[in-house]
């Protein structure tokens, strides 16, 4: 037993670094783990010290260490599901009493057994309400899954063996077994438990943190649309699926119109909310049916799978209303009044996607030329109009970039609602 109860405190004291400096890295719920860790290993320590110290020490200190980490455990999995935190009231009560009841039941009534089942139904308990908590509120990421579901049947394996020394303690359950190698046995696997928990708890957060870095890389910070690099793999990723299936994709790039006199007019601050509020609006308008990235300022893309040039024109359409209706706030009352001019072009099964981009490019600036706040579809990819593309998109970027510099000497119009 000492010797597994060894094997134990040094692997808990390995993984007790490894938790120490993921606590820089914000990932939530890590503070409680550090305590559970170092609870459970002194829990485990406790064991090791039943042949020096008085016979009730192992029991009190230890019963009560080992319901405390499972409380640390218990925050620590809710502050990482965004649960909110047991109060410190109910953390007190239930670690005094865990510490009293063994007590007094050592030294007044010396029944060992009961305070072995008491402080072990209790955290059999704990464990058991972790697993069912995790189960109820895990946000279901792919990247994170197999740690949470590690985690998860941890936690009830952890409960169940607490629940079975709790039981043993008080009943003949077991009496098969010589009894005090079935105890030494339960004992043992739950000591050996604790180290695997917390493993799973490292991956878990380790995991999590990987998974917010990726997610960080793949979207632009400021308006939480995919990054140019994320959007452009995701369309290629995209074209390719519809062109497996005989099926069109539609791709759209949207120009936030007089943005620059915004920035004039509002601040960088208040640019930097009318692009995060355009893309609100825009990923509310989607709902789902296609993917937003920011391609570059206040230019965006759009690419939609499997969708033809009618349901395209409905979604644009939809779109230019909803930021034409839907002013951003300035702050202090103030509101930015928003519109945006879409060019449409769409593939037929097997397009290029970067004939694709070009046509919408073409055609987001005949919808500028036209006035603004309105959208404008390209003719199908066929190998005229593809050239034709080709010829007219450095010009047209010209005479955007023209057009730009033009309203920026022109007195700044009111953008303010």
């Amino acid at each position: 037993m000492s010797f597994l109860s060894a094997i134990a405190v040094i692997a808990l004291a390995v993984m007790l670094p490894v938790l120490l400096l993921l606590r820089k890295s914000g990932v939530p719920g890590v503070g409680s783990f550090c305590l559970a860790c170092i609870l459970s290993m002194l829990s485990a320590g406790a064991v090791l010290t039943s042949t020096i110290a008085p016979p009730w020490f192992d029991v009190v200190a230890g019963s009560t260490l080992t319901v405390a980490a499972s409380l640390a455990a218990l925050n620590g999995f809710r502050d990482f599901l965004g649960q909110k935190l047991l109060r410190l009231p109910l953390l007190v009560a239930t670690l005094a009493c865990t510490a009293i009841v063994p007590g007094v039941f050592s030294h007044v009534f010396e029944s060992r057994d009961v305070c072995v089942a008491f402080s072990a139904g209790l955290a059999g308990l704990i464990y058991f309400l972790t697993g069912i908590m995790i189960m109820r509120h895990w946000s279901r990421q792919r990247a994170i899954a197999p740690y949470v579901l590690f985690c998860c049947v941890s936690a009830f394996a952890m409960a169940a063996l607490n629940a079975l020394r709790a039981i043993a303690a008080t009943t003949d359950f077991g009496s098969a077994v010589e009894p005090q190698m079935w105890t030494t046995a339960l004992v043992a696997a739950r000591q050996l438990m604790m180290p695997l928990f917390l493993l799973g708890v490292v991956l878990l957060l380790h995991g999590w943190m990987i998974a917010n870095l990726r997610h960080l890389i793949a979207h632009d910070e400021l308006t939480g649309a995919l990054s140019r690099r994320a959007f452009m793999a995701e369309c290629e990723r995209m074209s390719h699926a519809a062109s497996g299936y005989g099926r069109q994709t539609a791709f759209m790039l949207l120009d936030l119109d007089r943005f620059k006199q915004i920035n004039d007019q509002h601040g960088h601050a208040g640019g930097d909310a009318a692009l995060g509020h355009f893309t609100r609006i825009v990923q509310q308008t989607l709902a789902g049916r296609g993917i937003l990235g920011r391609l570059g300022g206040e230019e965006f893309g759009i690419v939609l799978a499997g969708v033809g040039r009618a349901e395209a024109v409905a979604v644009a359409e939809a779109i230019c209303t909803a930021v034409r209706t839907t002013p951003a706030s300035a702050g202090k009352g103030m509101t930015i009044a928003l519109t945006v001019s879409i060019g449409i072009a769409i593939a037929k099964s097997g397009g290029a996607l970067a004939d694709l981009m070009m046509q919408a490019d073409v055609a987001l600036y005949e919808a500028k030329a036209m006035g603004r706040d309105r959208l404008s579809i390209a003719d199908s990819l066929e190998a005229a109009s593809s050239a034709s593309a080709r010829a007219l998109a450095g010009p047209a970027a010209q005479m955007r970039a023209a057009a730009a510099m033009a309203v920026a000497s022109a007195p700044p119009l009111s953008n303010v609602g």
